[in-house]
C-alpha cells in the first residue's frame, strides 16, 4: 500500500515511517518543516498543517490508500501558551485530514491520548465517559468527535499513553528528557503519586501499522503498554538502566506540585483486552521498553564522564 504519515519527525511518526518500511509498503512521510532521517532510511516533506489549501493539493497529487496522522501539538504546557493556534493543528486540520481521506478512498488513522480522561476511573474503557482537565485534552477529544463523524466509516481513532522511546531529536521521551536535564546539572522532580501504562513508540507503530492492513477493525481503541507504572518509579529504572543513582532524581507529589503544574490526572491506564483479542500485536513490558533506549549522541562525552556505574549501559554509536 501507499501510506501517508504526518509527523514523521516526531517520536511516533517516525517510528510509524519504519515500520510501514519494514512491512514492505511504499511511505509518503510529512513534517511541518521537511526533514531527513539521521540514517537516511526516508525523507520527509514538508506539509504545513495551518495552511491547509497545500495539503489538500499535495494529498489529491499522491492518493494514498491510507493516511496516519501523528502530528500534533501535544505539549500540555505548549497547548496552554497559545490555545488558538493549538486548536488549529490538533483540532481543524484532523478535521479536514480526515475529510480528505473520506473522499480518497484512503484508510484513517487519528492518534489521540489518554489526557481525555480525568484519571479518577481507571482501568478505562473507550467506551468510559471522558473529562479532560486540561486544554491540550479537551482539544484532542474534540478532534476524535470531528474525525469519527467525518469519516464513517474505514477509520481509527487510537488513543494511546505516555510513549517511551528514541526520538529523532533526542529529547522528546522520558528518559530522553531525564539524561539532558541531569546533563544540565538539574535534578528531575517526579511524582510518586501520578500513574502512566507507558508503552513503546515502536510497539504503538506495529499496531497501528496493523491496524492499517486490518480494514475489518474501525471505529475507537484504547492501546498502551503492558504495565502500569508511577512517574517516579519509571525514572528511577530508566537511571538504572543507564548506571545513573536513584539518589539523582527528587521524588515529590502531585498535591505538592499543584500551583506549579496545576490540575492534572493522577491515575491513566487502559482496559486492553478489547482490542488484544483481535490484533497479533502485544503489549509492551516496561522491560522491553527500558531494553529500547538509547542514549542521545550529544549526550555522549557527558555521560563518559559522569555516569555512577559504568558497566550498566554500553552506548550504540
Amino acid at each position: 500500500m501507499k501510506i501517508a504519515v504526518t509527523g514523521a519527525s516526531g517520536l511516533l511518526g517516525s517510528a510509524v515511517c519504519r515500520e510501514v518500511l519494514a512491512r514492505g509498503h511504499k511511505l509518503i512521510a510529512y513534517a511541518n518543516r521537511g526533514w531527513e532521517e539521521p540514517k537516511g532510511r526516508f525523507r520527509a516533506s514538508p506539509l504545513p498543517l495551518d495552511e491547509f489549501d497545500p495539503v489538500i493539493r499535495e494529498l489529491f497529487d499522491q492518493w494514498p490508500d491510507a493516511l496516519i496522522h501523528c502530528a500534533a501539538i501535544s505539549s500540555p504546557d505548549t497547548v496552554a501558551q497559545d490555545p488558538k493556534f493549538a486548536r488549529l493543528i490538533n483540532v481543524e486540520s484532523a478535521r479536514r485530514l480526515a475529510e480528505v481521506s473520506a473522499h480518497l478512498g484512503a484508510r484513517h488513522v487519528h492518534i489521540s491520548t489518554d489526557m481525555v480522561f480525568d484519571g479518577m476511573s481507571s482501568p478505562y474503557r473507550s467506551t468510559d465517559p471522558t473529562n479532560p482537565l486540561s486544554e491540550y485534552g479537551r482539544q484532542k477529544l474534540d478532534a476524535e468527535k470531528q474525525v469519527l463523524q467525518s469519516a464513517e466509516q474505514n477509520v481509527v481513532v487510537l488513543r494511546i499513553t505516555l510513549l517511551n522511546g528514541n526520538s529523532p531529536r533526542g529529547n522528546r521521551s522520558p528518559h530522553e528528557r531525564i539524561l539532558s536535564a541531569l546533563a544540565n546539572g538539574q535534578t528531575p522532580e517526579l511524582f510518586t503519586d501520578e500513574y502512566r501504562q507507558t508503552s513503546s513508540a515502536e510497539n504503538v507503530a506495529q499496531l497501528i501499522v496493523e491496524l492499517i492492513e486490518r480494514p475489518n477493525l474501525n471505529g475507537l481503541f484504547h492501546w498502551a503498554g503492558k504495565e502500569e507504572v508511577s512517574r517516579y518509579e519509571l525514572g528511577r529504572r530508566i537511571l538504572q538502566r543507564f548506571g545513573f543513582s536513584e539518589e539523582r532524581l527528587k521524588p515529590t507529589t502531585l498535591e505538592q506540585s499543584m500551583e506549579r503544574v496545576g490540575a492534572r490526572p493522577a491515575r491513566l491506564t487502559f482496559e486492553l483486552a478489547p482490542l488484544i483479542s483481535k490484533v497479533k500485536t502485544v503489549p509492551a513490558t516496561i522491560d522491553e521498553q527500558l531494553e529500547e533506549m538509547h542514549l542521545p549522541l550529544e549526550l555522549y562525552d557527558w555521560y563518559r564522564k559522569h555516569v555512577d556505574y559504568p558497566g550498566c549501559y554500553h552506548p550504540r554509536l
